[in-house]
């Protein structure tokens, strides 16, 4: 494994290279330096809410990526956003080989990689319902269906628009840290692709739309289980470029409703069926209006300054059908989860330094509590669909149902090097749960680009504590909970990972 990562690496050095690329990744990890380069006119100014971001090119064009981690953990593993890298305490070391050549009929990608672990079991945290798919969670490695292949797309367009296959990392949202929706931190989901895959431009208007279905299980009839999403934005360009955008999902299928047997044909239509219980009264899944499945619906708001180099955005979700618009207007937090952040890239005298803050609160709202239990409705609390989750990991935002999630880095980026430090403060089980579980990560981050290759090397600290809601405890003088057996935080622990990688994207020329 390291001669094969060896000698990759070799190979990369002496492949000729232009100076542009050709998409954004969907995976979060490179979107601070894909979005500086979008500011400092490097890559086309578009929005990039929907990743990954395909650069539709009127001639043909082909890259190939190469990127190898070591990763050394001394406790379980608990990153997010890691897609296929799942890494528990000892070592292990990841490798992957990306190819993509587009034309102007056709974009093909794909990244097979390998994974070499030495790792150690760890102990599990026991939870149970909504609680049991956090990112800790020991994952079952042979119901993987990826077959060792990261990234594979398959998409056939006129002038950007088209048809395709898309078996990899999606990213749903304008957030750097999470998005309700859809993040890269499960494992890829196969899903046939109707739209765009760029946005398309006329004039100062920026347009994207696409329609997604997945099969989430290998069941057949009615025990088949779906995803089927349907997202669009709308950007107008000037001196502040303005976006609007939703995303709207369904996971319906996996049992019988009511005496309605449910087929794929109309797990594929439901993304368009109306907003209001009052409108599905007298569809046949339905009773009076209400049915099992499970609706996530969200609006993204992006003010983005090319000229200050700062980006505002937010996501404003629903998970619930509410009966007319009357219900909305009454009690508009009702099953309501946001996200607000900031990325800022245009401080000090050569627009070097950086700073961002991101919040994410999906926690139980006021007005639900007083609904009764089925107005209750936490985010990704359907037990039928594994809480939303992908082979173990939620494939949405990653701090899961009645929690929140605070980020805030400050860093420096310039042609060669960029440093960040961040803090990261979690919480599981607010509402539902007393104490609720609290996580706080410490990160630096350090990348150096040599010959046009990224290096990096990532250090994170955690602490985390009342893991699993331990219900005996008394509180102290600063209203902090503490184990009574102990005096130390009730069921806590340390975690520190370290993270050597590489990184290099080459185009060719053809």
């Amino acid at each position: 494994m390291f001669m094969k990562s060896f000698i990759i690496l070799t190979l990369s050095f002496f492949i000729s290279i232009l100076k542009s690329q050709n998409f954004i990744h969907s995976d979060p990890f490179f979107l601070l330096i894909n979005e500086k380069n979008q500011y400092d006119k490097k890559l086309p100014l578009n929005s990039n809410i929907f990743r990954p971001v395909f650069f539709i090119l009127y001639s043909t064009q082909a890259s190939i990526s190469v990127r190898y981690e070591n990763y050394l953990n001394n406790n379980s593993p608990n990153q997010e956003n890691m897609d296929v890298r799942y890494f528990s305490k000892g070592l292990s070391i990841f490798n992957s080989i990306q190819f993509l050549i587009n034309n102007p009929y056709i974009v093909l990608y794909f990244e097979p990689y390998f994974i070499n672990n030495k790792n150690y079991l760890t102990k599990d945290i026991k939870r149970q319902g909504e609680f049991s798919v956090l990112n800790d969670r020991q994952l079952n490695r042979n119901t993987s269906n990826s077959k060792n292949i990261r990234n594979m797309l398959a998409f056939v367009h006129y002038k950007g628009f088209g048809f395709g296959w898309h078996n990899g990392n999606k990213w749903w949202g304008p957030g750097l840290h999470t998005s309700l929706q859809m993040t890269n931190n499960t494992y890829p989901m196969r899903s046939n692709i109707l739209g765009t895959i760029n946005e398309i431009r006329i004039g100062n208007i920026g347009l994207y739309g696409l329609y997604s279905f997945t099969k989430l299980n290998r069941l057949e009839k009615y025990l088949s289980k779906y995803h089927t999403s349907l997202n669009a934005s709308l950007t107008w360009y000037g001196a502040v470029n303005l976006t609007l955008g939703f995303s709207r999902n369904f996971l319906t299928g996996g049992v019988i409703s009511g005496n309605y047997e449910w087929s794929k044909n109309d797990a594929k239509k439901i993304i368009f069926e109306g907003f209001f219980t009052n409108n599905l009264i007298d569809k046949e899944y339905t009773v009076g209006g209400r049915d099992i499945w499970d609706q996530t619906l969200s609006s993204f708001f992006v003010i983005n300054m090319p000229e200050r180099q700062m980006k505002i955005y937010a996501e404003i979700g629903f998970n619930d059908n509410r009966m007319f618009l009357a219900d909305l207007i009454s009690q508009p937090d009702h099953s309501m989860a946001t996200i607000f952040g900031i990325r800022d890239y245009g401080l000090g005298k050569n627009k070097n330094w950086m700073w961002g803050f991101e919040w994410a609160n999906l926690m139980i709202s006021y007005t639900s509590r007083h609904r009764g239990i089925s107005g209750a409705a936490p985010w990704y609390e359907e037990r039928l669909y594994d809480y939303s989750s992908f082979n173990g990991r939620r494939w949405a935002a990653h701090s899961g149902a009645d929690s929140d999630d605070w980020l805030i880095y400050l860093g420096y980026k310039s042609n060669k090097i960029m440093n960040i430090i961040s803090f990261n403060y979690e919480r599981h089980g607010i509402v539902s749960n007393r104490p609720a579980e609290v996580k706080f990560e410490y990160k630096f981050e350090s990348r150096i680009n040599v010959n046009k290759a990224w290096f990096s090397i990532i250090y994170e600290k955690q602490f985390e504590a009342f893991l699993g809601f331990p219900d005996y405890y008394y509180v102290d003088l600063f209203n902090i909970p503490i184990e009574t057996s102990t005096g130390n935080f009730a069921n806590s622990r340390h975690i520190n990972t370290l993270i050597l990688s590489f990184y290099k994207n080459i185009n060719l020329k053809l």
